[in-house]
Formats: structure tokens, C-alpha cells, sequence
């Protein structure tokens, strides 16, 4: 009797606190976005704010900023138009000659110039300011821009097998757009403001109100277009323009056969590859495979709720997705090829995916759906984006010619134009009732001083794009990024070439190898850091560091996936050795890991926080120094570093 009282005593606290937990989720986490305030009529037009203020990013490395606001008119065509507010910071150039300012203007159409500012380009936006203001925009309807557009609402893409999958999701997506277009509507806000042009206009009226003569735009994606119509309207107050992930304002829609040649170049790659190859000796076959399989019969997925918590959920995770399925027993849901299409055109190009892509593909080959399961899930309930990307897309309405060119290559390509265009369909524009802008999606040429900038394995801005655009203007320099996709444009070398382009000493094109690492289809049979960690912490390194030689050269050229000669799993020691403060250990084996991987940057940094804890700081600065050498853009090397120099 006692025993079963305990029971209930346990179980009943346990299943209030994951219904209490799964309110919270749903209150915290997928809760409306709050209402914006959709105009600033109080203000005066061109009303300019300026206010010290200070830029943090993810590692707690702050520089002080100006935090600015300016006034613009919503819709300049219109004469009683709003008054809107757009947002930015300003971090002021520290010398005494500064060149033209640059402006860095953020993708999308729809992200934050200003929350950029708090990621990895934090340290490219604080090392370009020694010789530049850099203005960080939040181009109307984006971040702290009043209004902004995020739509409030989520989508419900259908999880039940219908005659026409294809245009029930194209039904809930025009249905959610005409939520999120009512809504704003219903405030006041005139949708028809919201376009290229117009955003192009307000970067001249920024120049203005700040009081300069000539600027330089540093376009990233939906930014190089903005860019390139910037120089359209003002070509004279341009003085250079960095396109980043380039396309023009004919470019928007996606080709299939685009996505395919990244596929293709993966391809060429994985053959390369001794340990992939094994596993996906033709990964486009096996593509083409998973696709056709889907045409010809949709899969039901049974996803257990333990399969949220990643590939290996910890004991903690396991007991507590125990008790989530005694409310929600996993997610059930069907993947047709309309779906794995959405989600890889989603996908396609972003450097973390690429690695990815041909264990993706291999897992469901071999009838495992847990993964792309996952993705489905998180996919069916995303939140939608801002209104800023179906406005100025359904304003451009990109060239006839080129939706039919991308229409006919369906049938000789594996992706269909629905799976790479989706957002883009007509039935999307007409959901917002947006007029179609007057040359919005001409080409531009220029005489303009360009630097292009594009990875090779790029799916969403593919290298074809920049050679277009570079064709259009002919004083280019060019960074081409061998392995990079679209949102890793940005390393050592990547930040030398934009300063010499910057400071016009940039006298060739400079082509960048980014190192490319697969995903691994199966684990590793052994564990490398298992394997050494026993003799590491006896202190026995000069043994650690012998047996990973041997194993090594026996092991390293196998076809297969033995043992992980990679860098981490010797980070993974480190960082315990460092935890539990054994630091002569780490500092002995350190000396070995280096040797072994010279290029990792982690360790170097590893190397000079040890000597700082000796309080060495001469050494602790020289290897701090090496590793930013390695990769200026890793946080924890600079907050060191500024330690190490304040003490």
C-alpha cells in the first residue's frame, strides 16, 4: 500500500511538471510575437536620433556604438504617407582618415543588419571600422525598425496525404500570408512601401542625415541586390560595393538545374572521399533514388519523443522523454517528395548542411527516416517570415522568361521548381496584393568598383549568379571560396581580401579553400579520445601520444570509419584535463595535439590560457595571437586576449 502511495506521490508532481513545462513552452517559446507599432507620425520626417550606446555579441565582447533611428517616409509615392522609423548602428571609425563609410545591408529580404552585428561579423565590423565607419542597417520592416514586419503566425503544412499534397501546402502558405497581410493592413501599414526601390531610398536619405558624400555597401544575399539597385538610382554616391553571396535583381527564382550542380559538385567531392565512398560510392544516384522512391509512395514516420532530444540523447534525456509520451506518445506524420524538396531547397546552401547532406540522404536510403522526421517536425510548425520577403519578392516579380526556364527544367532535373520556388509562387504574390514595381527586376551595369565574393558549393547563390553580375560590371575583383556554401562567407582570408579592396590594393582575384569534412554516415567503431584518455590522465602522454601515432598509420588509410583522427575528439580531452584544472597534463598533451593538427586554432588558444594562468603573459599573448592568426572570428580567443591585456 505505502509503495503504491509513493507511486502516486512521484508520478502525479512528475506529470504536472511536464504539462507545466509543455504551457511554458508553448507561452515562452512559440508565444505570439508582440504587436508592432506601425508608424512614428509623432515624428517629424528625416528626424535623426542619435545615442551612445554599446554592441554586444554572443561572447560578451562589447564596442561602444551609436545606436541611430531616421524618419522616412513609408511610401514615397504616396503624399499623406506614414512616417516610419529606421533603425541602425554606427561604430565610428577609429582614425583620424577615415575612407568612405561602409554600409553593411543583411540578406533575407527580412533579417537584421543590426543583429549581425552580434555574431561572428562582430570582430570583421570592429576590425573594418580601423579604417571606415560601418553602419550596421535594419532595413525597413526589419529588427528595430518601426513597423516591423515578422508575421505572427506559424505554419501548419499539411500532415496527411491528400490527392494534391503539392497545392495543399501552397493553400496554407497563401493562407498564412493573407493573415500576416491583413494584419497589417488592418493596422495602417501600407504593404505597397515595402520594396527594393524603396529601401534603396532610404540608405540615400541615411547618407544624407549622416553627412556623407560618397559610401560603400556591403551587400550580403538579399543585400547585393539591394546594393545593386542602390547604384542603379545613385551610382554617383557610391564609391565601392561589396557583394557577398551575390544575385541580381533578375535572379531570384532558383533554377533546379542550380541546386542539382551543387549536388553534383558534392558528388565529385564524396568519390574523393575513401570513408564516404564506401558507404555513398554515387551519392547523385542515391538521390535520385530517395526522391523517385517518394513520388511513388509517400512514408509514414513514427517519431518517438526521444528523437527531439538529437542522435544520442543522454540518460537524462531518455527518462524525461519517458515521461513527455505519457501526454504526447511521439509525432506521426507523412514525408511525400513535395516535402523532402521544402526542406532541402531550405537547406541547400548552408555550410552546416553540406557536411550533412550525404549522411541525410544515406540514412533514408536505408528506410532511416528519424533525422529528415525531425526536420519535418520543426519544419511543419516554423513561424513565418517577414512580410519583407514576400513584399519585395511579389514587387519584383521576377523576368516571365526566366519561372518558364525554371518550369521546363523539371523534368530533367531531380528537384522540381516547387521544391526550389515555393515561397515564390504566384499565388504567394497575389496573396499580398503587391503591384509589381516598374523595372524592378532589370539587370543592373555599372562602372562601379565591385569585390564578389562566392562559395562553390553555394545552392542558394551559386558562383553562375556572380559570374552574371560580374560580366555587368566590369572593374571586379573577385574572392571565389572553394567548399564554402552561403552563410559561411567570412574567414581570415575573406577579411584580407576586403580590406585591400577596401584600401584599393586589392590587385587580383584571390581564391580561398575552405576545408570541407563530411558528416559521417555510421559512428566510428572506436573512440579515439576513450581509447587515449586512460594513459592521459596518468599522466602518461609520451604513451598517449605513441599509441595514437600507431594507431594511425594503421587505421588512417582504411576505408572505413575506425577510429577518428580529427581534431575534436583530442579537444574533448583537453577540455576535461582544463575542467578539472590538471593543467601541466593539458599543457604536456597540447604539445602533441598541435604537432599532430597545426592549423587548429583551439588549441593554440588552449596553450596561451595556460601560460596566463602561470601568469606568463608574454608566451600567453604569443599563442592567443596564433590562434586568432588561425581564425580571427573565434570569440573566446578575443575576451582572452582583452583579459590577458587588462591584468
Amino acid at each position: 500500500m505505502n509503495k503504491i502511495k509513493i507511486k502516486k506521490r512521484i508520478w502525479i508532481p512528475a506529470i504536472v511538471l511536464i504539462l507545466g513545462g509543455y504551457l511554458l513552452y508553448n507561452i515562452v517559446f512559440i508565444s505570439d510575437i508582440a504587436i508592432t507599432r506601425p508608424n512614428v507620425n509623432n515624428k517629424k520626417l528625416n528626424n535623426l536620433e542619435l545615442i551612445n550606446d554599446t554592441l554586444r555579441n554572443g561572447w560578451k565582447d562589447k564596442i561602444p556604438i551609436e545606436a541611430g533611428r531616421l524618419v522616412v517616409k513609408e511610401n514615397r509615392l504616396k503624399q499623406n504617407s506614414n512616417n516610419i522609423e529606421i533603425s541602425f548602428y554606427r561604430i565610428k571609425s577609429k582614425t583620424d582618415n577615415p575612407i568612405s563609410p561602409v554600409i553593411f545591408l543583411a540578406g533575407g529580404p527580412g533579417s537584421s543588419g543590426t543583429d549581425i552585428g552580434q555574431s561572428r561579423y562582430f570582430y570583421l565590423f570592429e576590425e573594418l571600422s580601423k579604417y571606415a565607419d560601418v553602419i550596421l542597417l535594419d532595413q525597413r520592416g526589419t529588427g528595430g525598425s518601426i513597423p516591423n514586419l515578422n508575421c505572427r503566425n506559424f505554419l501548419s503544412l499539411p500532415d496527411q496525404i491528400t490527392e494534391n499534397v503539392k497545392q495543399q501546402i501552397l493553400e496554407d502558405i497563401v493562407e498564412k500570408c493573407v493573415e500576416c497581410a491583413d494584419e497589417f493592413r488592418y493596422m495602417g501599414i501600407d504593404l505597397n512601401g515595402y520594396n527594393t526601390y524603396e529601401n534603396a531610398k532610404d540608405i540615400d536619405e541615411l547618407r544624407k542625415s549622416l553627412g556623407y558624400d560618397k559610401i560603400t555597401l556591403y551587400g550580403y544575399s538579399y543585400g547585393t541586390e539591394l546594393a545593386q539597385t542602390y547604384i542603379k538610382l545613385f551610382e554617383d554616391k557610391v564609391d565601392k560595393a561589396i557583394l557577398a553571396g551575390p544575385l541580381a535583381p533578375d535572379q531570384g527564382v532558383k533554377l533546379p538545374k542550380d541546386v542539382e550542380a551543387q549536388f553534383i559538385h558534392m558528388d565529385s567531392l564524396i568519390r574523393q572521399d575513401k570513408r564516404l565512398s564506401t558507404y555513398v560510392p554515387d551519392f547523385l544516384s542515391m538521390v535520385k533514388k530517395v526522391h523517385a522512391s517518394l513520388q511513388d509512395e509517400p512514408k509514414f514516420i513514427h517519431i518517438p519523443v526521444v528523437d527531439a532530444f538529437g542522435n544520442t540523447p543522454s540518460d537524462t534525456d531518455k527518462k524525461l522523454a519517458d515521461l513527455i509520451e505519457i501526454v504526447k506518445p511521439g509525432f506521426d506524420m507523412y514525408l511525400t517528395d513535395d516535402h523532402l524538396q521544402m526542406i532541402v531547397s531550405d537547406k541547400i546552401g548552408l555550410d552546416s548542411w553540406i557536411s550533412k547532406f550525404p549522411s541525410f540522404y544515406y540514412n533514408m536510403s536505408i528506410d532511416d527516416y528519424r533525422e529528415v522526421g525531425n526536420n519535418l517536425r520543426n519544419f511543419r510548425r516554423r513561424r513565418m517570415p517577414n512580410a519583407l520577403f514576400f513584399t519585395v519578392n511579389a514587387s519584383t516579380r521576377y523576368p516571365k522568361e526566366r519561372w518558364k526556364k525554371a518550369i521546363s527544367q523539371e523534368e530533367t532535373t531531380i528537384f522540381s521548381n516547387f521544391g526550389v520556388s515555393y515561397s515564390r509562387y504566384p499565388e504567394v504574390y497575389k496573396a499580398f496584393n503587391i503591384p509589381k514595381g516598374d523595372g524592378f527586376n532589370d539587370p543592373v551595369s555599372a562602372e562601379t568598383n565591385v569585390l564578389l565574393i562566392g562559395g562553390t558549393l553555394d545552392g542558394r547563390t551559386p558562383l553562375s549568379y556572380g559570374d552574371e553580375i560580374a560580366e555587368r560590371f566590369p572593374n571586379n575583383k573577385r574572392i571565389i571560396v572553394e567548399n564554402a556554401g552561403h552563410n559561411e562567407l567570412i574567414s581570415n582570408e575573406i577579411m584580407y581580401g576586403i580590406k585591400e579592396f577596401l584600401r584599393d590594393s586589392l590587385k587580383e582575384n584571390l581564391k580561398v579553400v575552405k576545408p570541407l569534412e563530411f558528416e559521417n554516415p555510421v559512428p566510428y567503431k572506436y573512440s579515439i579520445s576513450d581509447t587515449l584518455k586512460p594513459k592521459v590522465l596518468n599522466g602518461k602522454i609520451d604513451e598517449a601520444a605513441a599509441l595514437y601515432r600507431e594507431l594511425y598509420s594503421k587505421y588512417n588509410d582504411v576505408p572505413d570509419y575506425i577510429f577518428d583522427f580529427r581534431a575534436d575528439p583530442l579537444f574533448f580531452i583537453v577540455d576535461e584535463l582544463m575542467d578539472n584544472e590538471e593543467y601541466d597534463k593539458a599543457f604536456e598533451f597540447l604539445q602533441f595535439a598541435v604537432e599532430e593538427h597545426p592549423t587548429t586554432y583551439y588549441f593554440y588558444r588552449f596553450i596561451g590560457q595556460i601560460y596566463y594562468i602561470r601568469d606568463d603573459k608574454e608566451n600567453a599573448i604569443t599563442y592567443v595571437n596564433k590562434a586568432l592568426n588561425l581564425n580571427f572570428f573565434d570569440g573566446k580567443s578575443h575576451m582572452l586576449m582583452k583579459e590577458i591585456r587588462a591584468n
